[in-house]
């Protein structure tokens, strides 16, 4: 949460959201290339325009329902017993890649323990070959689920997770196509469906479902005038480049931590969410709508 004295906060960006729709992504004929310009172009030289590298795309089917069905699952499993979690949901030797994290990642030099991250794979419980898993086990970890008999109130969680991350890796492929056909036109020697190859064939697809705990201990032994600005402008997770071909976002939803309730959105901190920085080096407030998954 900012505070009176917290330095003002990045604009939003609401505005140069590129915004398109699902049957267009779909489409063989439509030609994106010039939205997909102003989300992923060059840089338009500082000016209000400059792409902000994100895009977001509208009336995808079932994705609403899957989003919705999904997320409040992450309150029930950050709230499981940590005895449970680590001994059961966890993965070291994939470098915590599959399953339960929390407290191993580091900001700097310290342990991240403000957000708890619970990673699967959508697409292949087990995905590559017994080689290429010895070998390489951060790139194919084997997906670690809990046991909905022994964990009830995750009864579900398999199949809304696998159901979300394939609802979303399709649209993946679906704007890969397209980005493919900009390029081509744009770049000398491009190999045709490049990305859209990439993505279609690939088994490697890594879901994510993020969990930021409270970031003000309750009870307030922690005071922001105690909060230096680094944490204060990063607050629940640092700047970073995302490492992936593509990254899509199930956008956000806010919960009581303690009942796992859903916020009404007078309640919810308008400074909270997602920030870019655009091509030209400025930082911004992205809100991604409700009903909408972000490239």
């Amino acid at each position: 949460m900012h505070t009176d004295n917290t330095p003002p906060p990045p604009p939003s960006s609401s505005s140069r959201l590129v915004i398109i729709d699902y049957e267009d992504v779909a489409s063989s004929t439509v030609d994106l290339s010039p939205h997909l310009e102003r989300a992923f172009g060059g840089s338009q030289n500082g000016t209000s325009s400059s792409p902000l590298g994100i895009i977001a795309i509208r009336n995808i089917p079932n994705f609403i329902n899957a989003k919705q069905r999904l997320l409040p699952l992450a309150h029930t499993l950050a709230h499981l017993e940590p005895e449970y979690l680590e001994k059961h949901l966890s993965d070291p030797k994939s470098f915590y890649n599959a399953g339960w994290s929390h407290g191993k990642e580091k900001l700097g030099d310290k342990a991240d323990f403000a957000k708890a991250s619970y990673y699967f794979n959508p697409l292949s419980d087990k995905p590559g070959t017994d080689e290429e898993r010895e070998e390489y086990p951060a790139s194919y970890p084997c997906n670690k689920w809990p046991n909905e008999e022994e964990v009830p109130k995750l009864k579900g969680f398999q199949d809304a997770a696998k159901n979300l991350g394939e609802i979303m890796h399709k649209v993946v492929v679906l704007l890969a196509k397209h980005i493919d056909s900009m390029a081509e036109r744009n770049v000398n020697g491009y190999t045709k469906d490049l990305l859209y190859n990439a993505m279609v064939k690939t088994e490697k697809a890594k879901g994510r479902l993020l969990y930021y705990y409270p970031l003000l201990p309750l009870g307030g032994e922690k005071k922001s005038e105690d909060i230096d600005s680094d944490e204060k402008e990063d607050n629940w997770i640092g700047w970073h480049n995302d490492s992936g071909f593509l990254t899509s976002l199930a956008g956000d939803m806010y919960v009581d931590d303690k009942t796992g309730k859903l916020l009404p959105q007078s309640e919810v901190d308008p400074q909270a969410g997602l920030y870019v920085t655009d091509r030209s080096g400025v930082s911004l407030h992205v809100v991604i709508p409700q009903d909408c998954m972000a490239i």
